[in-house]
């Protein structure tokens, strides 16, 4: 696969998460909007602790690995909320769930950043917020007419699931290509 980038992120439920994604998908499509939005991939929900280049040595990759395995992720990741981001280089917004939990996600990128220093990588460059993106609005004119109807699909989806632990317990590092719609992310 030719790799756009690399993340170290911390793989999610997306079993819990799928409703989420199916009836949002469902409402675009009825309402001819599904063009104007694009969808995380859905079978890899995650939260980014890190992001590294496209091409990285054999070496630093299994080195990054076996850094990773040791980071303590036995604590529940539970759904809160959902909010919006500007992401100014795509000129479009990004649609993200928020969580809540106990595993010290700043501390384990900030690990990262001092260890690996991926400085001139853009979204390293960003004040870290840990969450889980859904999707990104390609038009914000027309997804403002449906915004609502989609926060309270939001709202009654993560209402069902929000006592649920998302967290699978598990960290990798994933090869990425995001010339892909709907991204193409493939663990290695």
């Amino acid at each position: 696969m030719k790799t756009t980038s690399h993340f170290i992120w911390i793989d999610l439920n997306s079993y819990i998460l799928s409703n989420i994604f199916i009836k949002i998908y469902e409402y675009t499509k009825d309402h001819n909007i599904e063009n104007y939005i694009s969808f995380q991939n859905p079978l890899s929900t995650h939260i980014t602790l890190y992001y590294l280049e496209n091409d990285i040595d054999l070496n630093v990759k299994n080195q990054i690995k076996d850094f990773i395995s040791s980071f303590d992720l036995n604590n529940e990741i539970k759904l809160t909320w959902f909010d919006y981001f500007y992401r100014w280089e795509w000129n479009r917004f990004v649609l993200y769930l928020k969580s809540e939990s106990k595993i010290p996600f700043k501390d384990y990128r900030d690990i990262f950043h001092n260890k690996y220093n991926r400085n001139y990588i853009e979204d390293n460059k960003y004040n870290f917020f840990p969450h889980i993106t859904l999707l990104k609005i390609n038009n914000s004119e027309i997804f403002e007419n449906h915004r609502l109807n989609i926060e309270n699909i939001l709202n009654e989806e993560i209402d069902n699931i929000k006592n649920i632990d998302i967290n699978l317990r598990k960290i990798f590092v994933y090869a990425v290509n995001s010339k892909f719609k709907e991204e193409i992310q493939i663990k290695i």
